[in-house]
């Protein structure tokens, strides 16, 4: 029990970090609105499963490896960005096109489709692995049991897919994507909008 407090308030600050807006929570967003409650889901679980592995990393050195391999950090870096660019592109030139049905479309994501979106958004973001080493610096004591540091990717896990699971079951009404379908062309816009400009931050920060 006595490492309980010092689990919780990791548990908090990573949760004020997830609520805060980004890349995930602008394609959350975005996705929720679009498509149906499934593949909102399957993208929360993507993202989730994509920031536990991040957290891992940190976990097991691998920051501590890219401070010495800059090169690598910022090929990371680089990548990430690059697919945000992608991801940024495509809304902003489909932000015309009609919405799609969420009943049976043939242009909603599959299964796997859906959760492999939200893993590569949140893999192509390498400072996720960053802000996990800096709060497992000042929270986590090395001189923990290994259970207790096993127990941290799981908190991560349940934070970051139920928040937007959560995110996700409130914006995949049918009043929400109404709402969106009405204003498609400018929701598409500013989450292409903002993407380009994260993923143009991130290639900056490669490059420079």
């Amino acid at each position: 029990m006595r490492f309980l407090p010092s689990l919780l308030a990791f548990m908090g600050v990573h949760l004020l970090a997830v609520a805060s807006p980004g890349p995930a929570f602008v394609a959350t967003v975005q996705l929720s609105v679009q498509h149906s409650r499934r593949v909102g889901l399957l993208h929360a679980l993507g993202l989730g499963v994509a920031a536990t592995i991040w957290a891992i990393a940190a976990l097991v050195g691998l920051q501590a490896l890219m401070d010495r391999i800059v090169w690598l950090y910022r090929s990371l870096q680089v990548v990430g960005g690059l697919y945000l660019l992608y991801i940024g592109v495509q809304s902003c030139r489909h932000a015309k096109d009609p919405a799609p049905e969420t009943g049976g479309s043939t242009k909603a994501l599959t299964n796997a489709q859906a959760f492999l979106r939200g893993l590569t958004l949140n893999i192509s973001n390498p400072k996720v692995m960053v802000f996990f080493a800096s709060i497992f610096a000042a929270v986590l004591d090395p001189a923990w049991p290994a259970w207790v540091r096993l127990a941290v990717p799981a908190v991560i896990l349940v934070d970051e897919t139920l928040w937007y699971a959560m995110l996700t079951l409130l914006l995949s009404t049918p009043r929400s994507q109404s709402t969106y379908r009405r204003a498609k062309r400018w929701i598409d816009r500013f989450a292409g909008c903002f993407l380009l400009l994260f993923g143009e931050k991130l290639v900056w920060s490669g490059v420079k």
